[in-house]
């Protein structure tokens, strides 16, 4: 049996089922939404740039820049213009939605107890260490294509 063919088909499964599941329970927000507010939220020394987002979740600017104005409509997230470069539009988490946070986060809890019930630590480790192993060589991979 080729083992990756099949690890492939069942990665890209489990999370486009993942995101019909996330989407269908969560009205306010998408999974792409949710994702891109957890990277603004992760630590940047500075509020990140649509472009540092759109690295981090290696995808387009112009697809940063759809989710980030919708998620402003929404009054989750302010866009303003970096001080000191005018062409860069930076990103911050807005507080206005304390109380979504909150019941998103019992919601999480709960989503991801069920997502990964009767699955030992060992496993969640090891699964969890070649997902970076896959990270890093479709990393290596595409570097290695543009050269």
């Amino acid at each position: 049996m080729d083992y990756s063919r099949e690890i492939f088909a069942r990665l890209f499964i489990v999370t486009r089922k993942w995101e019909v599941l996330f989407n269908r329970e969560n009205p306010e927000l998408t999974l792409k939404q949710m994702m891109c507010l957890i990277v603004v939220n992760s630590g940047f020394t500075n509020d990140p740039t649509i472009n540092e987002i759109a690295n981090m979740l290696s995808t387009s600017h112009q697809n940063v820049k759809a989710i980030v104005l919708q998620l402003e409509k929404k009054e989750f997230v302010k866009l303003y213009k970096d001080p000191t470069d005018k062409r860069v539009t930076r990103v911050k988490v807005s507080d206005k939605k304390e109380l979504f946070w909150q019941e998103q986060n019992v919601k999480d809890e709960k989503t991801m107890q069920a997502l990964f019930d009767n699955i030992s630590e060992e496993h969640l480790r090891i699964t969890l260490e070649t997902i970076f192993k896959l990270d890093e060589n479709v990393s290596r991979y595409d570097s290695e294509q543009i050269i």
